[in-house]
């Protein structure tokens, strides 16, 4: 399954001119949950979503409360670079959306 199909909203958009936060929210807790135990959502998944390397990705946070998770990159261009295509980031979430929920391997499971 991939994210896109898993989350009911998922938005992106600047957090100051250097930093893009991805937000993503869930219906319901199976949803959340097959979201949240992906190799996806992790430093490592997100940085492999979007071709950077893992120092570029400040973290993934999760809101068991609100089922809920937010990601922080850092942007490959400034927003005010006049060549940036996306100066709002409001469509850089693709990639990671895009991406496939793989279960992360459990604890004494062999693979």
């Amino acid at each position: 399954m991939r994210l896109y199909e898993c989350a009911d909203i998922i938005r992106s958009k600047n957090a100051g001119p250097f930093t893009l936060t991805i937000d993503l929210f869930f219906g319901d807790e199976e949803r959340y949950s097959i979201a949240k135990g992906s190799t996806l959502l992790t430093v490592a998944g997100v940085a492999q979503a979007y071709g950077v390397e893992e120092s570029r990705v400040k973290g993934v946070y999760f809101d068991d409360r609100i089922r809920a998770a937010k990601v922080s990159l850092l942007r490959w261009s400034s927003s005010t670079d006049p060549f940036c295509a996306d100066m709002f980031g409001a469509h850089l979430h693709t990639p990671l959306a895009d991406g496939e929920l793989v279960p992360a391997r459990s604890e004494g499971v062999p693979e």
